[in-house]
C-alpha cells in the first residue's frame, strides 16, 4: 500500500496527517519486516522527543482497524506490524533471526472446504497464517 493511498483513507475517515503520523507511516512504508511499537518509536524518538509510545500504540491501532496493517506474534507475545499489501491480507514466511518477513502467494483459507466451517455455523471474520523460521541470511550466519 502506498502512503499517498493511506493518507487519502485516513482523511476519508476523517483523521488529520500530523507530522508525527506521518512520520509512522513512512518508516512503515520503508520497513520490509514486521515491527514492534517499541522499534517505530526508538526509531522516530530523536525527530519526535515528545512522541509517546502511547501515540504510537493509538496511529498503530488506527491503522490497523482501518484494515491498513498486518498485525503478527512471533510467539513472545509482542504485535509486530507491517503495512498491508496491494491486495488486501497476505501471509508471510518470518524470520525468527532478523525479522524480515516475504509474502505467501496463496492462501490457505482457498484450500479449506468452507461448507464445512459453514456447518458448524461458523461465520470466518479474519484469519492469519504464518511460517516462522530463518531466512537464508540469518543461516549463512549460522554456519
Amino acid at each position: 500500500m502506498k502512503t499517498q493511498d493511506i493518507f487519502i483513507k485516513l482523511k476519508e475517515h476523517g483523521y488529520k496527517i500530523t507530522p508525527q503520523r506521518q512520520e509512522i507511516i513512512n518508516l512503515l512504508a520503508q520497513e520490509n519486516r514486521h515491527i514492534t511499537v517499541e522499534d517505530i518509536h526508538g526509531q522516530i524518538a530523536a525527530r519526535f522527543p515528545n512522541l509517546s509510545v502511547d501515540t504510537v500504540y493509538r496511529n498503530v491501532g488506527i491503522l490497523e482497524r482501518l484494515n491498513m496493517l498486518d498485525k503478527t506474534d512471533f510467539g513472545d507475545g509482542k504485535g509486530r506490524y507491517k503495512l498491508v499489501g496491494k491486495g488486501g491480507h497476505r501471509h508471510h514466511l518470518i524470520c525468527l533471526g532478523c525479522g524480515c518477513s516475504e509474502e505467501v502467494d496463496f492462501c490457505p483459507l482457498d484450500y479449506l472446504d468452507k461448507q464445512q466451517i459453514k456447518d458448524k455455523k461458523f461465520s470466518i471474520e479474519r484469519h492469519s497464517f504464518e511460517i516462522f523460521g530463518y531466512c537464508a541470511q540469518c543461516l549463512k550466519k549460522e554456519e
